[in-house]
C-alpha cells in the first residue's frame, strides 16, 4: 500500500468516527432566573424574574414557600417540583402573577416576602406542560448569578475518537518509516 492510500484510509476512518460522536446541546425546556437571586437579610424584596425557552404564550408566576429547617439549596429539581406542585401545599396562590410570553421570553417584576430560609419563584402554564423555578436565597453572595457561568464540558466519545485518530496516525507513520528504511 502506498503512503497516500494509508493516509487517505486513516483520514476516512477519523471522519467516520467524528460522524458518530455526540455533540453537546442546549438544555431542553424553559429556564427561569431571578435578580437579585440573593438578599442580605430576610424581608420584602422586589425581584425581577426573567424566563426564556418557553413555547407557550402565557404562564403564571407565584412564590413557593420553603418550610423552616429545609435547606433549599440542597434540593434537587425533582424535589423542588414535588415541593412546589399544586398538591405540595407551599404555593402562595394569593400572590399569583400572570405573565405574557413573547418569542419564548418574558420579564416580570414581583414583590415577595422572603423568609430566612429563602423562597422559590415558580412559573408554569395553565396546562402544566412547562414549568421552571428560581431560588431567591438569604445571606449568600450574589456575586455570580447562574447566567454568568458558562455551560462547559466535553463529550468523552470525542476524546476517544481524537485519541484513536492520533494513535492510528502514529502507527501509520511508524509503519511507513520501517518500510522506507527496508527499501
Amino acid at each position: 500500500m502506498t503512503k497516500t492510500k494509508l493516509i487517505f484510509i486513516g483520514l476516512a476512518l477519523a471522519l467516520v468516527g467524528f460522524l458518530f460522536a455526540g455533540s453537546a446541546s442546549a438544555q431542553d425546556g424553559p429556564s427561569l432566573s431571578a435578580s437579585p437571586s440573593s438578599l442580605a437579610e430576610p424581608g420584602e424584596a422586589t425581584v425581577t424574574v426573567t424566563g426564556s425557552g418557553w413555547t407557550v404564550g402565557s404562564a403564571f408566576l407565584l412564590p413557593c414557600n420553603i418550610p423552616e429547617g429545609v435547606n433549599a439549596a440542597e434540593l434537587d429539581d425533582a424535589a423542588v417540583a414535588n415541593h412546589c406542585s399544586q398538591t405540595g401545599g407551599f404555593l402562595d396562590m394569593g400572590n399569583l402573577t400572570p405573565v405574557t410570553i413573547a418569542d419564548g421570553d418574558f420579564e416580570a417584576t414581583v414583590t415577595v416576602n422572603v423568609p430566612a430560609q429563602g423562597i422559590f419563584l415558580v412559573t408554569g402554564d395553565a396546562t402544566g406542560q412547562e414549568s421552571a423555578f428560581a431560588l431567591v436565597s438569604v445571606g449568600t453572595d450574589d456575586m455570580m448569578d447562574d447566567d454568568m457561568l458558562a455551560e462547559t464540558g466535553v463529550e468523552t466519545s470525542v476524546l476517544v475518537i481524537i485519541g484513536a485518530g492520533i494513535a492510528l496516525a502514529g502507527v501509520m507513520v511508524f509503519g511507513l518509516s520501517r518500510r522506507l528504511r527496508s527499501l
